[in-house]
């Protein structure tokens, strides 16, 4: 049998779901999860699962599924802005978050939200112009790519901005209420 252990996957997700987070492998080349019913939150799936991910995955990049609820009643989203000439404006919206994560463009704010939307989309309509898509909430059942998988466009790794996710407590994230 291979050795893992070295890979992403399994270098990072006994750290994330440590911290609460829901953690998933990110196949090579793309930004979609390994494994079949990945939406099903953690306290779902049994822990033994759970741990043949590590083994089975370990190579792999990774993700978390966003929806992770917090101690306090919110849960984990992202605020994905898809456009470099909306991140400073959202940044600024946000009151300078203390992490963000790069990849081809744009940046994904890690987010607390209280509600529950899966997703919602973000447009700026100006006067006589259609409106242009800026980004998305993304919520329960939605993925999120993170550091330092590799992109599957750039061929580089996803990078933080600012602190990892990991090492900021839940509480400093930006809350949005929906």
């Amino acid at each position: 049998m291979r050795d893992f252990s070295n890979g992403v996957f399994a270098t990072w997700a006994p750290t994330y779901r440590d911290l609460g987070y829901w953690p998933r492998p990110i196949a090579a080349g793309s930004k979609a999860c390994r494994i079949k019913n990945w939406q099903r939150p953690d306290d779902l799936i049994d822990p033994a699962e759970r741990e043949l991910w590590l083994e089975s995955f370990g190579n792999a990049g990774i993700g978390l599924l966003l929806g992770s609820p917090f101690p306090d009643g919110t849960c984990l989203a992202g605020l994905d802005i898809d456009h470099d000439d909306f991140v400073r404006v959202t940044r600024s919206l946000l009151r300078n978050p203390p992490c963000g994560r790069i990849g081809a463009r744009g940046i994904l704010f890690p987010v607390r939200i209280k509600g529950s939307p899966a997703y919602l989309e973000l447009k700026i309509k100006a006067p006589r112009t259609s409106a242009l898509k800026v980004g998305e909430l993304l919520g329960e059942t939605r993925l999120a790519v993170l550091p330092p998988t590799i992109h599957p466009t750039t061929q580089a790794p996803y990078k933080w901005i600012g602190k990892a996710l990991h090492e900021i407590p839940f509480t400093d994230l930006p809350l949005i209420e929906v």
